[in-house]
């Protein structure tokens, strides 16, 4: 910033991670699993990101229609919390990226954040019961984050967590396989329009824009 010191300071505070287990679960687990194994077979290659395990393009949700069923229920519930615990009823909000993800045994997410998105969420579809947990703002030896209070949530079928976007997490080497979908959410003036839309999906298509 020029040739201005920033200095930084700390202030801590708790952050809410919301959790609910979806209703109509194993119904709509049955369906996602098979969209997920289909969307795998068309699109096997895998994206390159913290995941260290195979998870579909960011914008899968622009170019599968299948998993809107999934993105509705989630935008009901991000309703319900903006609405019920932020008090922000003014705002709308829609989904910046979408993926897929199948993790094997001794596959890993790397400790990241979802910033500058307004809210991260994973959906588990398919989870072993010795696979690993999500671990949110674990003990970093920095100097910031050396006392910090990690949350660990150890993952359901059916499991919808939904949190802001600054915090940090990661999945520690699992021992199961875990099947989830991802989410970015964020303030709908950040979304595409119909016409990066539309490359995005005859690119998709292996069709010339």
């Amino acid at each position: 910033m020029g040739g201005n010191e920033i200095q930084v300071h700390y202030v801590p505070k708790p952050i809410e991670v919301f959790c609910t287990i979806i209703d109509n679960h194993v119904e709509l687990n049955k369906y996602l699993k098979e969209v997920i194994l289909e969307h795998r077979k068309n699109k096997p290659e895998s994206n390159t990101s913290n995941v260290q395990a195979w998870h579909s393009e960011y914008l899968t949700h622009l170019v599968n229609p299948k998993f809107q069923p999934l993105i509705d229920q989630v935008m009901g519930a991000i309703r319900f919390i903006s609405d019920g615990f932020y008090d922000r009823r003014d705002i709308q909000y829609e989904v910046v990226n979408l993926w897929a993800m199948m993790y094997e045994d001794e596959e890993f997410t790397k400790r990241h954040n979802h910033w500058p998105d307004e809210f991260g969420v994973c959906y588990y579809v398919d989870v072993e019961p010795n696979c690993a947990p999500v671990i949110f703002e674990s003990i970093q030896d920095d100097g910031v984050n050396d006392k910090n209070k990690p949350l660990v949530i150890h993952p359901k079928n059916g499991m919808l967590l939904i949190w802001p976007g600054i915090l940090e997490h990661e999945v520690p080497s699992t021992k199961g396989k875990r099947m989830a979908i991802s989410m970015n959410i964020d303030k709908l003036y950040r979304g595409f329009n119909e016409d990066t839309i539309n490359k995005i999906k005859e690119k998709y298509n292996g069709k010339k824009t």
